[in-house]
């Protein structure tokens, strides 16, 4: 019965691994499948030579996508992400992290400077009440009216006063209205407190958006977020599956399914006596037999035609705090040599700090040339995450679509890849050279619900969300929601002891079995 298991998932993105990982340490014997001979799906993280050979396969079907410049020497020292995002520092992701005992196969750091391009000038953005007060960019009547607001997100706004009809509003809009805000301080605290993505977005999920930050700040240092080392989520999403494969999970990469067919068991009157039997038939490319299984989980990408408006579709439950979802993300990634130097405040000293982990935010219409409808984001990574060799950099841009753009990624981001290597410091842009550039554009699968009953024990989960911040909490919400509907689907029930009470969990209590595991992050 090697063939045969009680869970296979298709796909490794960061929301199939941490549901394959849950359901291996549950007791559930789990089948992993990738078509791609990597880990990690559209988030991966990919060396160089890697990333140029998912180009060329991309090329078959998508002329949009272009590389320019040659492999440097020591590609594979370079670990690049293909869905670069941050961790915050509390939330769903961080505790399934911790409980899972994965937080033990990677490594994290702070989040450095969060930067906002506004104006023409750079300026830092304030992480604490401290930073406020010793900036030189506002006055002091601002810095109160800052500080007001920052007390008011902080607390139970959904019943206060200065909330009250203004849930739908802009939170732009809300922040100058209500707490009198200049148009800059509005700008950096929608854009780069709330991280909204476009002009027009609500206030009431910005305001649990920048509340959730708020909190997470001081647990681990200043920045409200982490880094992962070695490209982040990609390393993340295989460091589940490694969790996974120690509890028995099996693990096939670089082979396709080329079939997937439901197996009816004459539907008896009594399922507890057919439980075992398997729902589904899976054909492996280059594997002699089938595969079987009683609950499929799949990404909406892989699941067939046929198939897919059978499925029970799982969406994320927490749209009081999200960002509307976008249609597609233009991406770029671009590799420099020398380290990410940019200027303190030009308001401020004007001194420089060398940092390898910035965030440096574009609102709408701030760039001569870029979008005006929505935030462009640049992420820096370099040694200090072991993602690049010593004196290398990368840069990853990224731009949300709220509906299929006519131009390439190419065309809309290329404005903003020349805007920031002049934002280097003068004695060093003659020395800055770009290593090469790589622009895509990421569409996101739609989740079509089910016109009819879906079928038992069939699972569709959608894309990750591409949110810098709030994506990989996202995952681990929809992971859980997954999760809990295979064991359902299965018939076991996923128990702890609390209390003399029995619970469903998500994370079996498996410390004490395994000594050390899951109490600790490395940094």
């Amino acid at each position: 019965m090697d063939n045969h298991f009680d869970v296979i998932v298709l796909g490794t993105g960061l929301i199939e691994s941490i549901t394959a990982a849950a359901l291996s340490k549950a007791g559930f014997k789990v089948a992993h499948i990738d078509p791609n001979p990597y880990y990690g799906a559209d988030e991966a993280s990919l060396s160089l030579d890697e990333l140029v050979q998912w180009v060329n396969r991309r090329k078959e079907h998508d002329r949009s996508v272009t590389h320019y410049g040659e492999l440097p020497s020591y590609a594979r020292q370079y670990s690049v992400s293909l869905g670069p995002s941050v961790i915050p520092s509390i939330g769903p992701f961080i505790s399934s992290l911790i409980a899972s005992g994965v937080s033990r196969y990677g490594s994290f750091k702070l989040l450095g400077r969060v930067v906002i391009y506004d104006g023409g000038m750079l300026k830092d953005v304030p992480q604490s009440k401290d930073d406020i007060f010793q900036s030189k960019a506002m006055s002091l009547l601002e810095k109160r009216r800052v500080t007001r607001f920052l007390m008011f997100a902080a607390g139970d706004f959904e019943n206060n006063k200065e909330l009250h009809g203004q849930e739908n509003s802009p939170l732009l809009d809300f922040l100058h209205r209500i707490f009198l805000l200049s148009e800059a301080t509005a700008r950096a605290i929608t854009y780069a407190l709330g991280y909204c993505y476009f002009i027009a977005e609500k206030t009431l999920p910005a305001l649990h958006r920048i509340r959730a930050y708020l909190k997470a700040s001081g647990r681990y240092g200043p920045s409200s977020f982490l880094v992962g080392y070695y490209g982040g989520s990609g390393e993340i999403a295989q460091g589940f599956c490694r969790a996974a494969a120690v509890r028995g999970g099996v693990y096939i990469l670089g082979r396709s399914v080329t079939s997937i067919s439901s197996v009816d068991p004459a539907e008896p009157e009594n399922p507890v006596l057919t439980s075992d039997l398997p729902r589904f038939a899976i054909e492996v490319d280059d594997f002699p037999d089938r595969l079987h299984c009683r609950c499929l989980i799949s990404s909406t990408s892989l699941l067939p035609g046929h198939l897919s408006t059978l499925a029970d579709v799982i969406r994320p439950s927490i749209s009081s705090y999200s960002s509307p979802r976008p249609f597609a993300v233009a991406r770029c990634i671009a590799v420099v040599n020398g380290p990410i130097t940019l200027p303190w405040d030009i308001e401020d000293s004007g001194t420089s700090e060398v940092s390898d982990s910035l965030l440096l935010v574009f609102p709408p219409g701030s760039l001569h040339g870029g979008s005006a409808i929505s935030a462009v984001h640049v992420m820096t990574a370099g040694p200090g995450t072991m993602s690049a060799p010593s004196g290398k950099g990368i840069l990853y841009i990224s731009m949300p679509l709220l509906t299929n753009s006519v131009h390439s990624a190419e065309i809309l981001l290329r404005p903003y890849l020349t805007a920031v290597l002049s934002l280097f410091p003068a004695e060093q842009q003659q020395q800055k050279t770009l290593i090469c550039s790589t622009f895509y554009m990421q569409e996101l699968n739609s989740c079509t619900a089910s016109t009819s009953d879906p079928l038992v024990g069939l699972l569709a989960v959608p894309s990750s969300s591409p949110h810098i911040t709030q994506g990989v909490d996202e995952a681990a919400i929809v992971a859980e929601a997954t999760f809990r509907k295979a064991a359902y689907s299965l018939n076991r029930e996923i128990k702890e002891m609390n209390q003399g009470c029995e619970q469903t969990v998500f994370w079996p209590v498996l410390a004490e079995m395994e000594e050390g595991e899951g109490n600790d992050m490395h940094w």
